[in-house]
């Protein structure tokens, strides 16, 4: 398996990505769509929060209520309307605090927290213990929609990071 440090490797270079993407983004930018229908920023990093807290909770053993669902969920649309989001700073701050408490549990996490089996109704469907879902959440998941913050600042006129 995967040391939790190798993975931890990923996830802190994802996050400070986001971050790098972020830093010259005005607020007021933050839910423009330059792209009809493209995902902006505040959608984007909405959406990575929330399995932030993902990752916590399967690695703590806890109970977590699907996010699909939620404003910034996968099954959400960005809307271009900037009112709908927290200020920049709101958004990135959640991002950042999840994050934080999320790499904080994976450093602790005991072999017994990675093999456990993923029983949630959705989800356990898709992963057979909590140590895939994990990898993906913190590796696959964050790089796709970084890889898309990224596409979103070219569209945007911005230069890349």
């Amino acid at each position: 398996m995967v040391s939790a440090d190798a993975l931890l490797f990923s996830y802190r270079w994802g996050a400070e990505t986001l971050q790098k993407l972020t830093a010259d983004i005005a607020d007021d930018k933050f839910a423009e769509q330059p792209i009809p229908g493209i995902n902006h920023p505040a959608w984007l990093v909405g959406h990575v929060s929330l399995y932030n807290d993902v990752i916590a909770a399967l690695l703590r053993g806890q109970a977590f209520d699907n996010p699909w669902d939620a404003p910034c969920g996968k099954n959400s649309q960005p809307l271009a309307d900037r009112a709908a989001y927290g200020s920049k700073t709101a958004i990135l701050d959640q991002f950042q605090s999840g994050y934080e408490d999320a790499a904080a549990v994976m450093a602790e996490a005991h072999a017994a927290a990675w093999e456990a089996p993923l029983a949630h109704p959705t989800w356990g469907k898709q992963f057979a213990t909590v140590a895939p879902a994990v990898v993906y959440l913190a590796t696959t998941h964050l790089g796709l929609h970084v890889g898309q913050l990224s596409g979103w600042r070219r569209a945007a006129g911005m230069p890349r990071v």
